[in-house]
């Protein structure tokens, strides 16, 4: 676990076993909003690779906008790009060195240690690509434009060394990440709402969607020491009445990806 101070985001801790965990928890929300009673899900879209000890989450906020965490045994690795702020354009990356693989964001994790190397591959391999620039020409580079790295007790990454905010577009998607609460990945919000800090979400704890985030917590924490399936009486409080059986199956369908279950 590390801390730091930053200028844009106060303080923030990072913590490799409590990401993974707000990952899981996170990827959770997101299947399951619509059909359960809670509001302001973590992630708008979620896509989930490999598991636990080596895996990583993709979240975007469908206009383009997204992060991807990947982590092994040695740490974690997170890149995030908002629209029109790629390697090319944050980076710097000359256009006669896009590879459309790793390093094209190198960048952005510098120092990044070699333990980490598969996390970061994993991550780069979720990011989308470049499509075709004012010439014409598609260069396909990858597309992030700023990141962290968490390593033991050091860190790294533009996301805690930029000074012109303007330098590093999509650092508040990984500063959510330093900024958990309870364990939880907190949703982030249009600037309109002077969300506090980093544009997170100030009413995330409704008191009505207490019930809901408790079997979601308890949920996540069995799964963590291995896989596990809803109880029916936890079905009961978090499930909204009569939820579409098409959303519930694909709820299902998702979860089970991740090793949660539904009774039979």
């Amino acid at each position: 676990m590390i801390e730091r101070v930053t200028r844009h985001f106060g303080r923030l801790v990072f913590d490799r076993d409590a990401i993974v965990r707000a990952a899981l928890r996170a990827y959770v929300e997101t299947h399951l909003e619509g059909i359960a009673r809670f509001a302001f899900p973590a992630c708008d879209g979620a896509m989930w690779e490999g598991d636990l000890q080596r895996g990583a989450i993709y979240n975007d906020d469908g206009e383009g906008n997204y992060e991807v965490v990947a982590w092994n045994e040695a740490g974690v690795v997170g890149l995030a790009y908002e629209l029109g702020c790629g390697p090319i354009e944050q980076l710097d990356l000359p256009l006669d060195a896009v590879t459309r693989g790793p390093d094209d964001v190198r960048g952005a994790v510098p120092g990044l240690p070699a333990e980490l190397e598969p996390a970061f591959v994993m991550a780069v391999g979720m990011l989308a690509t470049g499509e075709a620039r004012d010439d014409g020409v598609v260069y396909g580079e990858k597309l992030a434009g700023v990141g962290f790295w968490l390593h033991g007790d050091h860190a790294g990454g533009t996301l805690l060394t930029f000074r012109d905010r303007y330098r590093a577009h999509g650092a508040v998607r990984l500063a959510a990440w330093g900024l958990l609460h309870n364990g939880r990945l907190l949703p982030l919000s249009c600037e309109s709402y002077r969300p506090r800090p980093g544009w997170i979400v100030t009413n995330h704890n409704r008191p009505e969607d207490a019930p809901a985030h408790a079997v979601i917590d308890a949920v996540v924490d069995r799964r963590l020491k291995g896989p596990t399936e809803f109880t029916p009486a936890e079905l009961e409080t978090l499930l909204l009445p009569a939820p579409k059986p098409e959303r519930v199956l694909a709820a299902q369908r998702r979860l089970q990806q991740v090793g949660i279950t539904w009774p039979g």
